[in-house]
């Protein structure tokens, strides 16, 4: 059974890290190094050695989404039109097994795109400051990886659901712009205006966007906001995972890309 989901996972991987994963992702790193230099991002740095949380992830709040799901959105759709499940599945490998190697993969793959994101813009910091302010990125290290781990599930869960890729695709873009932190702030306001809801329950609902929540993560302090946001992160994350896995195992899967 190890052996199987070894397998698997090694297949998963290598298709899911392919050149268009890699390209996505550097050039959303650069476009991070690009924003720091244009933005007030570098003078902070140079005049207070401080580094803002704006100036590393605002690219990543606005394409973070999509850039995730990029690579997820056709993870268990691709081998369903490829007739490479059902392949899999007569084989007399099981759906369980199927699913836990989609799950290793996603958090391999979500740390991995982590340190992609970050190193370059690390790197900068260190070399315009110095290696303990470089080293305060580090922090931003799990919020990110809990952040892409968040959009991953919906990526996958979105993919069971879907069935097909082209579907899947239109219905990951959807998804990554509701949840885009300034749009969603938009709607909740209106909402919360409509409904006559406290500014505090606006704030609160305000930390369902996974990027309001990056950022509240980061900010351990903050204790009350903290658990709420680390709570949402594993309750959103647990709850794509159940719906994408139990949808899963109730599909037929056999002959269905004929």
């Amino acid at each position: 059974m190890k052996h199987t989901i070894f397998l698997l996972t090694r297949r998963d991987i290598k298709r899911t890290l392919s050149w268009r994963t890699f390209v996505i992702w550097i050039v959303l790193a650069a476009i991070t190094v690009f924003f720091f230099f244009t933005s007030n991002g570098h003078h902070e740095l140079v005049a207070a050695n401080h580094v803002e949380f704006m100036a590393i992830f605002l690219p990543q709040i606005i394409f973070g989404a999509w850039a995730v799901m990029s690579v997820y959105f056709d993870l268990v759709s691709a081998d369903r039109e490829h007739n490479v499940l059902d392949c899999i599945l007569c084989s007399g490998v099981t759906k369980g097994q199927v699913f836990s190697a989609k799950l290793i993969t996603m958090v391999v793959n979500s740390l991995l795109l982590s340190f992609v994101y970050l190193t370059p813009i690390t790197v900068i910091i260190g070399l315009l400051s110095d290696l303990g302010v470089a080293l305060t990125v580090a922090k931003y290290l799990l919020p990110l990886w809990g952040y892409i781990m968040v959009f991953a599930s919906m990526g996958i869960m979105i993919s069971v659901l879907a069935r097909s890729s082209k579907a899947a695709m239109i219905w990951s873009m959807a998804s990554g712009l509701v949840l885009m932190p300034r749009f969603f702030e938009m709607l909740a306001s209106g909402i919360g205006n409509a409904l006559n809801l406290s500014e505090e329950v606006i704030d609160k609902i305000n930390l369902i966007s996974p990027g309001i929540m990056m950022e509240t993560l980061s900010k351990p302090q903050n204790t009350e906001s903290w658990m709420i946001a680390i709570t949402g992160f594993t309750s959103a994350v647990i709850l794509m995972l159940s719906i994408a896995y139990f949808t899963f195992e109730s599909q037929d899967e056999y002959n269905y890309g004929e």
